[in-house]
């Protein structure tokens, strides 16, 4: 899998997506909703780190603006996106493929 395999899916599934520049790369961002936990409902942005990589393999960061939880709890910390952003350490432990990775970002939000 590629981010560019990523990104494909996610906006064959409805989900727009743009790019976020930061440092010496680039992110991808997209607009969900919190499928569910104490953030149910909730819309946040969601940034992972592109990369030209193959195979890619994301980086234990998941970036969601807003902040889901109090900083310093679950995990949590600075973004290098800016301090409207929030960094999740989350790793991602499956097989790489789009639908995999994309249930990732949705279990770590529903644990907010």
């Amino acid at each position: 899998m590629t981010s560019q395999d990523f990104e494909t899916y996610v906006n064959a599934a409805g989900y727009a997506t743009r790019t976020a520049p930061a440092g010496s790369g680039s992110y991808l961002v997209l607009t969900v909703l919190v499928p569910s936990g104490s953030n149910k409902g909730k819309s946040c942005e969601v940034a992972v780190k592109r990369s030209d990589a193959n195979p890619w393999v994301p980086e234990s960061a998941v970036h969601v603006k807003p902040h889901l939880v109090p900083m310093g709890q679950q995990s949590s910390q600075n973004s290098e996106l800016g301090g409207e952003w929030q960094y999740l350490s989350r790793r991602f432990e499956r097989p790489p493929t789009p639908k995999a990775f994309l249930a990732h970002l949705f279990t770590v939000l529903g644990e907010t």
